[in-house]
């Protein structure tokens, strides 16, 4: 069973976000709640249940830039994941994550490339640590 959190579910979790961040703050646009039926219509998983996850680790230090479209990733398809957070949060399927050219990104041994976009499938859930 996947979590399919309501609009009441997301907007505490935005008033969760810290204020003081290493990254540039986002667009306010970026971070709108969206409709719960809009998370619902979001993302192209397999079979409909299988989706890509996307997991900003504890001990980041940054906010995480993840796309819900692979294809529109540079014209505003994001949103800002926060420390300690899932992409499960704000889409229902993510298809990869941005890494500022100034953070490290790291997840156990892999680490990933600075100032570039990092796609993932559906069957993974990576849990991202950002150093910023």
């Amino acid at each position: 069973m996947q979590f399919k959190p309501t609009l009441q579910t997301v907007a505490a979790l935005v008033l969760l976000l810290p204020t003081s961040i290493a990254a540039p703050a986002p667009n306010a646009a970026d971070m709108a709640t969206p409709a719960s039926a809009d998370i619902e219509a979001r993302g192209e998983c397999t079979l409909g249940v299988i989706c890509g996850e996307v997991r900003n680790d504890r001990n980041s230090n940054s906010i995480l830039k993840v796309t819900n479209d692979w294809g529109k990733r540079n014209s505003g398809a994001f949103k800002w994941i926060s420390p300690g957070y899932t992409s499960a949060t704000a889409m229902k399927d993510a298809d990869g994550f941005f890494v500022e050219s100034w953070c490290k990104a790291t997840s156990g041994s892999r680490t990933w490339a600075s100032g570039q976009w990092h796609k993932i499938n559906d069957l993974q859930t990576v849990t991202v640590k950002i150093i910023c």
